[in-house]
């Protein structure tokens, strides 16, 4: 304690310097906008960095479940979307009406997965998620991502499965032109992974650069308006009855990350009707 006052006294007047140097630092920071102005420029200037250095590990812990929080919203948008249900009624009523009745019933559910493989460059590609058998997944579910179309499930095992691409020489789908609702198939070329072919398009409808292609929901593996891409290239073959399409795909391939899995509720009630065919 002695020590303390004594040191109290011996320095009085540097440590009043100190103090009364603060006051009219803060007088003067309070009083005048230019110094202010220097003040704060030179403190952001030093905080600067370190804040931005500290944005950056907080955004990569933080990235993980703001992606979750996201794909909880895209799976609740996806279910509640027309193309999930059917509309059970014999009346007038509109769709609008029919879903405040609760006359809908529910034909599609989705769950999603981490894409944890997956080859763009081959002549048969494929994905590998981390969903199998024990997640509900099974085979011949469609697969989607934000963009649209991604391809279908073709093996699962108990915690993973494979998906064929629809960069895949055996992979055909449905497909359905926006606006003239024209039918016919998409198949990859084998060639360039951002392009397909879009077959069985009659030279007499009218077709037009840039006009969309959905799924048809002629199928009960992928549901209706899910996007495939857009028409970019159109050519008429004096050789046949049919146009020669090219569609640009709005799945980019190369920077798949999480996809969903669509499961048709009623997939085993259709697969016995379609077997009822083949035996016959």
């Amino acid at each position: 304690m002695n020590n303390l006052a004594q040191f109290l006294r011996k320095n009085f007047h540097y440590l009043l310097f100190v103090i009364l140097q603060i006051i009219a630092i803060i007088l003067i920071y309070n009083t005048l906008n230019y110094p202010r102005f220097v003040i704060s420029t030179f403190g952001k200037s030093v905080t600067g960095p370190f804040y931005e250095m500290r944005h950056f590990f907080t955004k990569h812990f933080n990235f993980e479940h703001e992606n979750t929080i996201l794909v909880q919203e895209n799976l609740k948008l996806l279910r509640e979307q027309e193309s999930s249900f059917i509309f059970r009624s014999d009346s007038l009523l509109t769709e609008a009406e029919l879903t405040k009745l609760n006359k809908r019933l529910r034909v599609y559910d989705y769950t999603y997965a981490n894409v944890i493989h997956n080859t763009v460059h081959k002549k048969n590609n494929y994905l590998i998620i981390d969903k199998g058998a024990s997640d509900g997944i099974t085979y011949d579910m469609a697969v989607i991502c934000s963009d649209g179309v991604v391809g279908v499930v073709n093996d699962v095992s108990e915690h993973y499965s494979s998906v064929i691409s629809l960069l895949h020489s055996d992979s055909r789908i449905s497909a359905k032109i926006y606006p003239s609702n024209q039918l016919g198939n998409i198949v990859w070329d084998e060639d360039d992974p951002e392009k397909a072919n879009l077959l069985d398009i009659s030279q007499h409808i009218n077709i037009n650069i840039g006009d969309s292609v959905f799924t048809s929901g002629y199928s009960y593996v992928f549901p209706k308006n899910i996007l495939i891409g857009t028409i970019c290239e159109k050519e008429v073959n004096s050789k046949s009855s049919f146009l020669t399409l090219k569609v640009k795909l709005s799945t980019n391939f190369s920077r798949l990350n999480t996809v969903y899995i669509v499961k048709n509720l009623y997939k085993s009630e259709l697969d016995s009707l379609k077997s009822s065919f083949k035996n016959e």
